[in-house]
C-alpha cells in the first residue's frame, strides 16, 4: 500500500488491480466491496482469488467478515467461476447483497478495510484512489454501511436445482 496516512491516486486498471490486491493482502479484520457488477474487478485472476483465500483462512472464526454488494449479480457466477468457488467454499465468511441503483445513491466502485480503502472514479477502474486518510476511509465505510442496510441477500453460495 502507500505510506501510512497518505492517499494515492491511480491512473490505470493495472494499478487499480494492484491496489485491490494490496488491500486484501493487508489482512484487515473485515473487507467490504461494492461494484455495479464486478465486471472490471480482478476476480478472474488466480492470484487475486488466492489472496482472498489467504485472507479468509487467517481467521476462519469470523462471521460475515467479507461483504460484497452489487447492483447486478446475474453474470458473476458464469464470468468468474473461481470467485464463485471461493464464495461457495467460504460461505460462512462471505455475505453478498444486492441493491437497486436508486438505493445505492451514488456509492462509488470501492473496496475497503478498517485501515484503508480503494475506490474508482468509474466502473471501469481506469482511475481512482487508494485512501489511507482515516477520515476519508471512515466516511467511505459509513456510506457503504448505509447502503448495505438497505440491500437484500443475493448471489447465494450454492444454487439448488431440480
Amino acid at each position: 500500500m502507500t505510506q501510512p496516512g497518505q492517499d494515492q491516486p491511480f491512473e490505470t486498471r493495472t494499478q487499480a488491480h494492484a491496489a485491490l490486491g494490496a488491500l486484501v493482502a493487508d489482512q484487515g479484520a473485515s473487507l467490504y466491496c461494492f461494484s455495479a457488477d464486478y465486471r472490471a474487478w480482478p476476480l478472474y485472476q488466480p492470484a487475486f482469488i488466492q489472496q482472498l483465500e489467504q485472507w479468509a483462512l487467517r481467521d476462519a472464526r469470523r462471521l460475515d467478515a467479507l461483504r460484497f454488494l452489487a447492483l447486478d449479480w446475474s453474470q458473476v457466477r458464469e464470468r468468474f467461476p473461481r470467485f464463485a468457488a471461493f464464495r461457495r467454499d467460504f460461505a460462512h465468511l462471505v455475505s453478498c447483497r444486492q441493491i437497486t441503483e436508486t438505493g445505492a445513491r451514488g456509492l462509488v466502485e470501492m473496496a475497503g478495510s478498517p485501515r484503508c480503502a480503494v475506490y474508482a472514479h468509474t466502473a471501469t477502474w481506469m482511475s481512482g484512489e487508494t485512501l489511507q486518510t482515516a477520515a476519508r476511509v471512515h466516511a467511505l465505510r459509513i456510506r457503504f454501511e448505509e447502503v448495505w442496510e438497505q440491500a437484500t441477500p443475493a448471489f447465494p453460495a450454492v444454487i439448488l436445482g431440480l
